[in-house]
């Protein structure tokens, strides 16, 4: 028998074994240390041998029986094994023996040693939760590809699955279910064959199989065929899979939804067919791709299925499947950029819904995004980079000299713009950067997928203008910009910068209303209008956030521009076709975020996901129920913690972190972050225990929540300013002048979002970052909620994104964050031992010939083994194995109850006779 050991147990079992560390030989010294260091944090553990806190090494060793039983150490818990039924009696007596193990795990320096383990040292941690019993597959069995059909459910079991599934040549296991969650390792290479044209076809063909009543895949004709078993009744778990049971589900539901005669039946059925594909994962696990692949199998789904499209094997370019697919070129442009730990990380979340006709067709689309990183746009760490489209446009050969030239980009490179330039310090970067370096081939991708959603030419070069003037102005925020008047207390722009003049140009404005929108700022005083003059400093303030309003404005327009352009014809027969039709949305959001330094944008994109986690755990809980009652199993309603108490820490009324943030920014200039987070200790410090904050942590102004996935701690440095998203009213007025025409739109955009000037009480907005998001996010749960949702975990595999490299301290770290273990704990909490009716009666079947002899059950044994001898044989269906697992299970259980009985019986006969004296 195999088993998983933590390392803490080892460890003490290695000390008392050698006496002392001195006196341990090499290979001895050599494995405490390594034990040390991953046993260096204090371990938390639950009740299913779960961690508890984050960021903690991989601990658990794998390792098989020597000698010594185990029996009483599973007895009564649930990863108990049915082949070894518990007994009181045999639990006691072993309670005080030694457990000889051999660790069998190779990356261990303690591998193929024989290891004594005292019984004191199992119980040290939770009762012995720190020995689990590993999975048995023999090697001509292949790999369970849903994590739910594993024998014994717990981290180490799942983490054990997932690196051999991910181990194998193929690279098709990089997928795993996991019940409702389909789990993607990215591979960090391209795996052959993996999203082509025959891939697809496998799983559309499977799809119309299932969706007529057949099963069973054909797969002679795909390249991956010594991968997919063709006596398999479905092909391996994909994301194509994932997106074929969306469509097929909303078409279930239409179809349904048809044959209603009310308007209240019809409205019902419409809603139970919508579908939502939840995609989340950190930076780097490949969220954006899937979100791709998503697409691209769904739209290319919706042509086949209908003869009036295209038959040629391509899409049309005008059509409205590739118009859809060719918002990804643009958004990534403006939306994505380089970061330590991915090329192409989209810093902001998008809802992509995909409506289609209730015959299935695609009509059109509308893209939701969230919370775009600002900040990123005037400064980044080293090894970082801002948002891809600058280098797009700054890149050799991206455009010919007459356009360069236009743009005022000619003889100019990335390091010569303040915008482009990364900060000082350490490139902490562990990326090899093999893609996303070729800006040229990622400018020609966006030109053409421009051209597709109708952006003429010079729509497009204005756009470029604008982006380029943002490089000069960059500049601006640097030493010497400004020249200093009154003794320091104003300033005015320095008229000889050669990236002011290029600026102004490409903006179409005059120095005179640049110069005051920067160096001034005007707010209401009573009645009266003050105009108050900037420093220098304040001036590259106001400059950057001009910066980060018009790039912000930019993106806006872009995502509009694409909406309509993908919304679709409204041709009298897609209007009636789509009275009746519904959606497929698409969520590509941030995953659960920490970092050495957490500040503004983690709090936001932590409290989106802990918003997204109780959502899954309210539909986990929801699929459990119908199981039960689809298989017809009496049961109680699982009790599982919420995560309510950390929302309401976040966003109740009057006493949540964000309400609190939103009511010291109206307060205006005398409130600030020390202000800020003084009311937030007062208010959370003894009112929520999710809450935490030391001695230390509030002389620096920081606090910690514990979060479903763990604790982070928060710096507070920069709330403030972050959520007013400060934008001074005059840059409206600015850009309104202007003589270019998307330059005026700009300012558009930046009037409705800071309001009219007589309707504020100042000349800075009062938009609340936090307020605005937490208003998109009750959104979206109401849209998700509305939906049947789908779920995809994308895990990476290291932090350099290494192919063929599985580090476990990376993937169960993300397996916490991303909900997996969660979802196993609430199918611990039912039952946690799922066996396939074939597997239940191969693993078991044996029982019958050994209960056969017991003269108590012979005449059951008998009815059984005629099931075993010629039903056995002859029964190939589902319900033939189904009836012979009852059998079997009706018999062990009768042994099993008897058994008691005779116990019982042994105890009180054993029992001494009252004293009747």
């Amino acid at each position: 028998m195999k088993l998983w050991v933590h390392a803490s147990i080892l460890k003490s079992a290695l000390l008392a074994n050698a006496a002392d560390k001195k006196n341990a030989d090499d290979i001895t010294k050599r494995a405490l240390t390594k034990l040390d260091s991953n046993c260096s944090t204090k371990s938390s553990f639950s009740a299913d041998g779960l961690l508890s806190t984050r960021k903690e090494q991989w601990v658990w060793v794998l390792s098989e029986v020597v000698s010594g039983s185990t029996q009483d150490l599973f007895a009564t818990s649930a990863h108990n094994d049915l082949t070894s039924p518990s007994r009181h009696n045999n639990a006691n007596a072993a309670a005080d023996a030694t457990l000889t193990i051999r660790v069998v795990d190779p990356e261990s320096d303690y591998a193929d040693k024989v290891i004594e383990i005292a019984r004191e040292h199992i119980n040290m941690l939770d009762g012995g939760r720190g020995v689990l019993p590993a999975n048995t597959i023999a090697e001509n069995q292949p790999l369970p590809s849903d994590l739910t059909q594993l024998t014994h459910l717990h981290e180490p079991a799942v983490l054990d699955c997932l690196h051999r599934r991910y181990q194998l040549p193929s690279g098709w296991e990089m997928y795993t279910s996991s019940g409702p969650i389909l789990i993607a390792i990215n591979p960090c290479r391209m795996v052959k064959a993996l999203y082509d044209e025959s891939t697809m076809k496998l799983y559309q063909r499977h799809g119309e199989q299932l969706a007529n009543g057949r099963s069973g895949a054909n797969n002679d004709n795909i390249n991956n065929k010594d991968q997919v078993s063709s006596s398999s009744s479905s092909p391996p778990p994909h994301v194509f899979a994932v997106a074929d049971s969306a469509y097929r589900g909303m078409m279930r539901g239409l179809d349904f939804a048809r044959n209603k005669n009310s308007i209240e039946e019809k409205n019902e059925s419409s809603a139970l067919s919508n579908q939502s594909i939840l995609v989340s994962g950190e930076s780097g696990a490949g969220k954006t791709v899937t979100t791709k692949f998503l697409m691209q199998y769904l739209a290319d789904l919706s042509r086949k299925v209908h003869s009036d499209h295209s038959t040629s094997g391509k899409l049309d370019k005008s059509s409205i499947e590739q118009r859809v697919l060719n918002s990804n070129p643009i958004l990534e442009a403006f939306g994505n950029a380089r970061t330590l730990r991915n090329d192409n990380s989209s810093r902001f979340g998008k809802f992509i819904e995909m409506r289609f006709s209730d015959r299935g067709r695609l009509l059109g689309a509308y893209i939701d995004t969230y919370l775009l990183e600002k900040a990123r746009i005037v400064g980044h760490t080293c090894g970082e980079q801002t948002y891809h489209i600058f280098y797009e446009l700054l890149a050799k050969g991206s455009l010919t000299e007459a356009m360069r030239k236009q743009l005022m980009i000619e003889d100019t490179t990335a390091a010569d713009f303040a915008i482009t330039t990364a900060d000082g310090g350490q490139n902490n970067s562990k990326l090899l950067h093999n893609e996303f370096s070729d800006h040229r081939k990622m400018f020609l991708e966006l030109r053409s997928a421009m051209g597709t959603l109708s952006f003429s030419q010079g729509e497009q070069m204005e756009i470029f203008q604008v982006v380029c003037a943002l490089l000069h102005l960059s500049n601006l925020t640097l030493n010497g910009a400004f020249v200093d008047v009154n003794d320091g207390e104003e300033c005015k722009l320095d008229e000889n910068s050669v990236s002011l003049q290029r600026a102004l140009s490409l903006l179409g404005v005059s120095y005179e209303a640049l110069d005051s929108a920067v160096t001034t700022v005007q707010f209401k005083a009573v009645d009266e209008l003050v105009t108050k003059n900037l420093s220098a400093s304040q001036a590259a303030q106001a400059v950057q956030a001009l910066i980060k309003g018009v790039y912000d404005s930019i993106f806006t327009i872009l995502v509009g521009r694409i909406n309509s352009c993908i919304a679709g014809a409204s041709t009298s027969a897609d209007t009636e076709q789509n009275s009746g039709g519904a959606f497929i949305g698409l969520l590509d959001i941030f995953g659960f975020e920490t970092f050495q330094k957490n500040v503004f944008e983690q709090f936001c994109i932590n409290y989106c996901n802990e918003s997204l986690q109780q959502q899954f755990n309210r539909f986990v809980f929801k699929l459990e129920q119908q199981e039960y009652i689809r298989e017809g199993i009496r049961w109680d309603m699982i009790e599982f913690q919420d995560n309510q108490d950390t929302l309401d820490l976040i966003e109740k009324k009057h006493a949540g972190i964000l309400t609190i943030l939103d009511e010291q920014c109206r307060l205006g200039m005398r409130c600030n972050d020390k202000t800020f987070v003084s009311a937030v200790y007062s208010k959370c410090m003894n009112g929520n225990t999710r809450f935490g904050a030391d001695m230390k942590q509030q002389s620096h102004g920081k606090f910690t929540i514990r979060h479903y996935a763990g604790v982070v701690e928060y710096s507070t440095d920069g709330f403030m300013e972050k959520n007013k998203d400060e934008i001074p009213m005059e840059t409206s007025e600015l850009l309104s002048q202007s003589t270019c025409a998307f330059v005026r739109d700009i300012a558009q955009v930046i009037s409705a979002k800071t309001g009219s000037q007589k309707e504020s009480k100042s000349s800075i907005s009062r938009v609340s970052v936090g307020k605005q998001f937490s208003g998109q996010l009750q959104k979206l749960r109401r849209r998700i909620d509305e939906t049947h949702p789908h779920y995809v975990r994308c895990i990476k595999p290291n932090e350099q994104l290494q192919p063929n490299h599985f580090d476990s301290n990376i993937v169960v770290d993300q397996l916490r964050c991303g909900g997996i273990l969660e979802a196993i704990r609430v199918s611990r909490a039912g039952f946690p031992q799922r066996y396939t009716f074939d597997h239940f009666v191969a693993r078991f079947s044996v029982l019958s010939s050994v209960l056969r002899d017991r003269k108590e059950t012979q005449s059951k044994a008998g009815k059984l083994n005629g099931i075993s001898s010629k039903k056995k044989r002859a029964s190939k269906t589902k319900a033939g194995t189904k009836d012979e697992c009852e059998a079997l299970v009706k018999l062990i259980s009768q042994w099993i109850l008897r058994d008691r009985e005779n116990d019982h019986e042994v105890e009180r006969e054993a029992e001494p006779e009252p004293d009747v004296s």
